[in-house]
C-alpha cells in the first residue's frame, strides 16, 4: 500500500463512483476499479460495496477512509516543513464551524489568522452541526467548533463559550405567556433591551407553540427535543428546516416560532420588532467547544495556532459585544491526548 493507492481510494469514496473517481484521477474507469481490487487484495478486507447511491464504503473502508485523510494531509506538509524558514508556521488548516458560529466567527478568524500567521491557508466548512461531526470523525476536518451537551472537558477539546436559547417569533404565532417576568440579563445593548420588552416565557407556555427546527442530525434539534422529552412534552414542529436564515424569516412572518441562540437572531433578524423571549422553567442552554481531528497525538503547529486563535477570537468578539448572547468558557489548555 501507498500514497497513490489512498489518494486513488479518497478520490472513490468522495466521488461516490468508478467512473467520476476515474475522471478527477484522469485515468480510465478499468484502471481505478483494478487499484481498488488491488489494494483490498493488499489489505485482506472488502472496502467497498455498491449500494442504491453508488460507491460506498464497508467499515473497514470507513476507518481507512479516515486514517487515510490524516496521512495524506500530512504527508503534503511534509514538503512545506521542510522548506519552510527557521521558526515560520504554515500549511492548511481545514476548520468546521455550523451556520450559528460561522456568522461571527468565521470572517474574524480569517482576519486573525491572515494577520498573525499568513503562512497559515485556511480551509473553512460552514454547514449544520451534525454533518461537520460527521466530516471530523472522517478525517476531513483538522478543527470543528461543535456543540456540547455539558461543560465537562473531553480528550483534543477546548472549551469555548456557552449560549442559552430563544423564543423567537410575532406575537400572533404564539400562544400568550401566563406572566412573562423581567428578562435575565442576556446581553448588551439593544439586544438586551429587546428580550427585556418581551420578558422570559416558560417551557410551559410553548407547550402548543408551532416551532421551525432544524432536522434529527442537528445537535439543536436534539437539544429541543431532549428538554421536552424531560418534561412529559413533545415540540410542536411545523416544518424541519435546514437553514438559521429560513428559520429566521418564519418566525417574522408569524407563521411560526423558533427556538435560537441569541447571537443567530442578532446577526438574522430584519425587522426590529420581532419577539425574543428567554426560555426559563428551564433554562435551554448548550456548551460549544472546538475540537481537535485527533485525541491520539498533539496537532501539528499550523493546527495548534488555529484552535488559539478560535479562542482568542471569540473571547474578544464576546467581551466587545460583537457577539451577543454567549459566555466564553474560562481560559484553560487543552487537555492532553492519550498516548
Amino acid at each position: 500500500m501507498d500514497i497513490a493507492q489512498l489518494r486513488d481510494f479518497i478520490a472513490v469514496i468522495d466521488s461516490g463512483s468508478f467512473t467520476r473517481a476515474a475522471s478527477v484521477l484522469f485515468v480510465s474507469q478499468p484502471a481505478v476499479s483494478q487499484r481498488m481490487k488491488q489494494l483490498e487484495s493488499e489489505l485482506g478486507v472488502r472496502l467497498v460495496q455498491r449500494g442504491p447511491r453508488g460507491v460506498v464504503p464497508t467499515p473497514a473502508g470507513r476507518t481507512l477512509y479516515r486514517d487515510a485523510q490524516q496521512l495524506i494531509r500530512r504527508f503534503d506538509q511534509i514538503a512545506e516543513d521542510v522548506a519552510k524558514e527557521p521558526r515560520a508556521i504554515r500549511g492548511p488548516v481545514a476548520v468546521g464551524l455550523p451556520t450559528a458560529a460561522a456568522v461571527h466567527l468565521a470572517p474574524a478568524l480569517f482576519s486573525w489568522t491572515k494577520r498573525h500567521y499568513p503562512g497559515v491557508r485556511l480551509r473553512l466548512f460552514e454547514s449544520v452541526s451534525g454533518y461537520i461531526q460527521e466530516l471530523l470523525t472522517v478525517g476531513r476536518m483538522d478543527l470543528a467548533v461543535l456543540y456540547r451537551d455539558d461543560a465537562a472537558p473531553r480528550p483534543a477539546e477546548t472549551p469555548l463559550y456557552s449560549e442559552e436559547l430563544y423564543l423567537v417569533g410575532r406575537s400572533d404565532a404564539e400562544e400568550p405567556p401566563r406572566g412573562g417576568r423581567a428578562a435575565g440579563s442576556a446581553g448588551t445593548g439593544a439586544a438586551a433591551a429587546d428580550t427585556a420588552a418581551y420578558g422570559d416565557i416558560s417551557l410551559a407556555d410553548m407547550l402548543r407553540v408551532p416551532l421551525v427546527a432544524p432536522g434529527a442530525r442537528s445537535n439543536l434539534r436534539v437539544l429541543i427535543d431532549r428538554v421536552f422529552t424531560e418534561h412529559g412534552a413533545a415540540p410542536v414542529i411545523a416544518a424541519d428546516v435546514e437553514s438559521l436564515g429560513t428559520m429566521v424569516r418564519i418566525a417574522e412572518s408569524g407563521e411560526a416560532c423558533a427556538l435560537l441562540p441569541l447571537s443567530s437572531v442578532e446577526a438574522l433578524r430584519s425587522t426590529p420588532d420581532l419577539m425574543v423571549r428567554r426560555v426559563v422553567d428551564p433554562v435551554i442552554e448548550r456548551h460549544i467547544a472546538v475540537c481537535a481531528g485527533s485525541d491520539y497525538y498533539e496537532p501539528r503547529d499550523a493546527v495548534s495556532v488555529v484552535r488559539h486563535g478560535i479562542v482568542q477570537v471569540t473571547t474578544r468578539l464576546a467581551e466587545q459585544g460583537a457577539w451577543p448572547g454567549i459566555r466564553p468558557a474560562a481560559r484553560t489548555e487543552p487537555r492532553a491526548g492519550r498516548p
